[in-house]
């Protein structure tokens, strides 16, 4: 099955891009927990921009846009959990109210865990 998600590249709290660490903790976790095979960040695979992004903060707030690394993954439906679990992860470590994740084109709002990536 066909997985996406969206890791804003900077963080909610003050707006500010996030340290390299971060995504490295996040590309070692992706190849740790799946190491049957992955595609991703787009930008860093392929010469292809970001994906731009828009949400909705506080309301009466206009719009924020921002941009996005697209991570894509093939797995069985059996383990889109484990992928649930790790966005929970994500949220934390990358300072996000929700992540953005689209199973087989069904998306999905996941929201922070208990901790982060370590």
């Amino acid at each position: 099955m066909e997985v996406s998600f969206l890791v804003p590249e900077v963080r909610n709290s003050d707006r500010q891009p996030h340290q390299p660490i971060a995504w490295r903790l996040l590309q070692d976790e992706i190849r740790r927990t799946f190491p049957e095979g992955h595609s991703g960040p787009e930008n860093f695979y392929r010469a292809v921009d970001v994906v731009p992004g828009e949400y909705s903060g506080a309301p009466g707030d206009p719009p924020i846009c921002d941009r996005n690394r697209r991570y894509i993954l093939a797995l069985p439906p059996a383990r889109i959990d484990e992928l649930r679990h790790l966005l929970g992860k994500v949220a934390v470590t990358f300072d996000q109210e929700a992540m953005y994740l689209s199973v087989a084109g069904v998306v999905e709002f996941i929201t922070p865990g208990d901790e982060g990536l370590v």
